[in-house]
């Protein structure tokens, strides 16, 4: 006489009984989903599913970031892009001088020496240059 294992699920509190092969592949992908769940929260990572009945303010409301001020991040991308505006209104010189001084955070002396000239006038060049900017930054806004 063989003695046969026999194999069961629970499915809502009935006991089912499977073949072997469907035994290991639930279990084999239960144990996956538990798996998955706890890197879920080990990550601190949360489902949409598990928002819908917190409270009653929308998933949308509750997944804001408060600390994120969307107005200034516009207003911040708007001022950049009138900035580049106001640049391509430069002379090549003009451009190249606060490039190094700004943008490549080169020193007087070191932009001086690029273009062959006194840092003094670096100085003065960058002070012209940035009220010509202000000025056509004005004109723009």
């Amino acid at each position: 006489m063989e003695n046969k294992k026999s194999y069961y699920i629970f499915l809502d509190d009935k006991k089912i009984d499977v073949s072997e092969k469907v035994y290991k592949e639930y279990w084999k992908e239960t144990n996956r989903e538990r798996y998955l769940y706890r890197l879920d929260k080990e990550n601190h990572l949360r489902f949409f599913s598990e928002l819908e009945n917190e409270d009653s303010r929308s998933v949308e409301e509750r997944l804001a970031d408060s600390n994120v001020d969307v107005e200034k991040i516009f207003d911040v991308k708007f001022q950049i892009e009138e900035l580049h505006k106001a640049l391509d209104r430069l002379s090549p010189e003009e451009r190249e001088i606060i490039q190094a001084l700004f943008f490549d955070e080169k020193t007087q002396e070191e932009v001086a020496e690029k273009l062959g000239i006194n840092q003094r006038t670096v100085g003065r060049k960058r002070n012209k240059i940035l009220k010509k900017l202000k000025v056509i930054l004005d004109d723009l806004v």
